[in-house]
């Protein structure tokens, strides 16, 4: 099965069930289960924003059946307590990193049985299906009331991945109408085809970085990165080889 059909598989499911209805909505009994373990699911919480990180761990603190396993602003807090603190679900804002989605593939494989909950205010369809590539089980925009994050949690822990309903259903349209991607998307990132189109506009690398707000050594490891996936050397040779790959 192919990473795409598979993640449409879990947007179908989705759709089908948790996602068409709000997760405050779910019935009592089918949460019961979750309600009735001895061991709490045990949270580590990943945001560059006090604010947000608190209002989050203070949601865990008074929730029952949710124990905090620890609290973070960075991706290598989110991979040391991935790795350490014993935490079955890591909640992260992939905008923690300059790495964005790519940086959360690594999170919960330096764990045991972790899952990894993206919770963040980008919306935007292509970022939610990196996020479930490299191995995210949610994908949660930042504004949900705490009811809602504590459902979703206790799904993902349960083993049902969760998106927020309007993504889900903006996704599973996308997916049927959306023309194939061409070659050289599919190899690359989202962040690495960012800098490909920019560097198609003659942008240097400061003008680059600035646009994205990365630094400029962020873009070199990019760029070098890029080069390698498409067996080139230099930006014009970079520009020209996603040129040829392009359909006609």
């Amino acid at each position: 099965m192919t990473e795409v059909n598979a993640i449409n598989l879990i947007i179908e499911k989705i759709c089908a069930g948790t996602a068409q209805r709000r997760p405050d909505s779910i019935e009592t009994s089918q949460l019961a289960p979750f309600l009735a373990m001895a061991d709490p699911i045990r949270v580590a919480v990943v945001d560059p924003y006090p604010i947000f990180r608190d209002a989050v761990v203070q949601t865990i603190a008074r929730t029952d059946g949710l124990a905090l396993a620890g609290e973070g602003s960075s991706i290598a807090d989110a991979r040391r307590l991935a790795r350490e603190s014993g935490a079955d679900i890591v909640i992260f804002d992939i905008s923690t990193s300059e790495g964005g989605v790519d940086a959360s593939k690594p999170i919960c494989k330096s764990g045991s049985d972790c899952k990894l909950i993206v919770l963040t205010a980008l919306d935007d369809a292509m970022r939610v299906s990196h996020a479930i590539a490299a191995g995210a089980r949610g994908y949660i925009l930042k504004g949900v009331t705490g009811q809602e994050l504590v459902a979703a949690i206790k799904l993902v822990h349960a083993g049902q991945p969760f998106i927020t309903a309007e993504l889900a259903s903006r996704m599973l349209v996308n997916a049927g109408t959306a023309p194939s991607q061409p070659a050289w998307q599919t190899k690359l990132s989202y962040r690495e085809q960012q800098i490909l189109e920019n560097i198609s506009k003659g942008l240097t690398n400061r003008e680059i970085a600035a646009v994205l707000q990365l630094t400029d050594g962020t873009i070199k490891h990019y760029l070098t990165a890029l080069f390698k996936k498409l067996d080139v050397s230099n930006r014009l040779q970079a520009i020209q080889a996603a040129k040829s790959l392009r359909p006609s």
